[in-house]
């Protein structure tokens, strides 16, 4: 498992230090010129960033440590969802889901991991 944190952590890192080139690829180019959807490109790698170091951050942990490391990557991967699919400037009904789910995963994730 330690292989695939360093693999996660490195991918992190490349798309930090490329995510201009990426978003300028897809939306700042001689044929599309459309500030808008480079920032939302923009805004979404730094979104799977954050999923992927929370998830990164979970592996071989115990405890209290991976319960709130899974609250972090369960919001995460709802931002990631709600950017992509629904509107970030509004607080709807699939929010409120996603926070449900999240805490409700979070939660049976570390009850079963206490057990043990």
């Amino acid at each position: 498992m330690k292989e695939v944190k360093t693999i996660l952590f490195i991918f992190c890192i490349f798309l930090i230090c490329f995510n201009y080139l990426i978003c300028d690829f897809f939306y700042y180019n001689e044929q599309i010129k459309d500030i808008k959807k480079w920032w939302d490109l923009k805004t979404i790698i730094y979104s799977v960033v954050m999923m992927l170091l929370f998830y990164a951050s979970r592996i071989n942990t115990k405890g209290l440590l991976k319960f709130v490391l899974s609250i972090g990557f369960g919001f995460c991967i709802s931002n990631v969802i709600d950017k992509v699919f629904f509107s970030v400037l509004e607080f709807r009904y699939n929010d409120i889901i996603m926070i449900i789910l999240t805490l409700s995963f979070a939660t049976l994730d570390y009850l079963k991991n206490r057990k043990k």
